[in-house]
């Protein structure tokens, strides 16, 4: 009996939430509600099964999902072929300034971090001594010189009497000897002379170049030995941008390099503005590659008139490595990696896809640069390719015409 009124119960509560299904279907867990749904779907296609006399509908893609998607328009353009990479500044000169002789310093002229011109001069060191033995080896050239003078004189005689008959020829050859002795000693005077001057001008340490002064190592009063840092020099107008490229564009670089046409733009990695920002032609590619890194490094030459690049600064470059023209571009989202390349899916006019491959030249981020697979004008999908399969209806949501790049506005990248 209970057993009996036990089964009348839940026969009775499962009716009520039935008929109730529709209100306490929010309140029922996950797998209680999807049971529900099925069921009510069940139903209901009992009920139209029955009432259409149990035949199917007719149209049979009447139920087939349409999805919808947007799309935009494939443009014929050329794009740049750009490498991006980073580097650093690099002086054109950079000398660390030395002292040729030992000495005690009498004066600094120059100042830390000053702009100096070739040829200032920067340290000076006590000369006295030398200045001393300037003056002690002209008195003795003077000296010499004067028994020159007089050896010349009797040799003069003597050879105009020699050629008379009143002296011998052995007269007229010491005579030549006295005077070719007297002419070597003055010459060594000369030389000695000439050695003062030279150790005089190495006193005083000078700018070979213009540019700008580091830190000042001495101080007046310091003794200096032969080869003792002062200052460092460094040029600072023109600088190199210093940078490396992968060694398969090595080809590329040194066809477009013979053109004249290899260009880059560089960025300071850190606080970078379009102020900061300088280019110029690519004047140096290294004459090996570096076969631990696999690059080789290139140097673009900048004015640095405003001396905006520093030294040793870090770099963005953008190198410009000519163009290639009549590839189809289309954004890059509408690009699928597959494993052996790119799919796109192309609208056709009766709003079926077609999955097909494309050949990827180019790419700056957002736009991509087609060389097979896609033709000016056709519609492919770049959002939505999810739900997508070839063959699938589509409803087109939104269109954009503006896949084509603009010319200046281009990165390239190989792919």
């Amino acid at each position: 009996m209970k057993y009996v009124i036990t089964v009348v119960l839940i026969a009775a509560i499962s009716a009520v939430l039935f008929i109730n299904r529709e209100t306490v279907e929010s309140y029922l867990p996950a797998w209680a509600s999807q049971t529900s749904v099925k069921t009510s779907d069940t139903h209901a296609a009992a009920e139209g099964q029955s009432k259409g006399g149990g035949k199917r509908g007719g149209g049979g893609q009447a139920g087939a999902r349409v999805s919808a998607v947007k799309v935009a328009v494939a443009r014929t353009a050329s794009m740049p072929v750009l490498r991006q990479t980073i580097g650093s500044i690099v002086p054109v000169a950079q000398t660390a300034l030395t002292s040729p002789i030992s000495g005690i310093v009498a004066n600094v002229l120059a100042s830390d971090g000053a702009e100096v011109k070739a040829g200032d001069l920067l340290v000076q060191l006590d000369d006295r001594t030398i200045k001393a033995n300037i003056e002690r080896d002209e008195a003795q050239l003077a000296k010499d010189q004067s028994v020159l003078d007089a050896a010349n004189a009797t040799l003069g005689r003597v050879e105009s009497l020699s050629k008379s008959g009143v002296d011998t020829q052995q007269q007229f050859s010491d005579a030549t000897a006295t005077a070719k002795q007297a002419a070597a000693t003055v010459s060594v005077d000369k030389a000695n002379l000439a050695a003062d001057n030279v150790v005089l001008s190495q006193t005083q340490i000078h700018a070979p170049f213009d540019g700008k002064l580091g830190a000042v190592l001495l101080s007046r009063g310091a003794y200096v030995a032969p080869g003792a840092n002062v200052v460092m020099l460094t040029q600072m107008k023109p600088v190199y941008a210093e940078f490396t490229l992968p060694e398969p564009d090595i080809d590329l670089v040194r066809t477009n390099l013979s053109n004249k046409s290899l260009t880059a733009d560089v960025y300071p990695t850190q606080g970078q503005t379009e102020k900061m920002s300088g280019s110029g032609d690519i004047v140096f590619i290294d004459n090996t590659i570096d076969s631990a890194s696999g690059t080789f490094k290139l140097r673009v030459r900048l004015d640095n008139e405003a001396e905006t690049f520093w030294p040793g600064q870090s770099l963005n470059v953008t190198v410009n490595a000519g163009k290639i023209d009549n590839l189809v571009t289309v954004p890059l989202v509408a690009l699928q990696p597959r494993g052996d390349g790119y799919v796109s899916y192309v609208v056709h006019p009766d709003n079926t896809v077609e999955l097909r491959k494309v050949t990827l030249a180019l790419s700056d981020g957002k736009i991509a640069g087609l060389s097979q697979g896609l033709a000016d004008g056709e519609a492919v999908v770049v959002e939505g390719q999810a739900s997508l399969t070839n063959g699938s209806h589509v409803t087109v949501a939104e269109q954009t015409h503006e896949a084509a790049p603009k010319a200046d506005a281009i990165a390239g990248t190989a792919p």
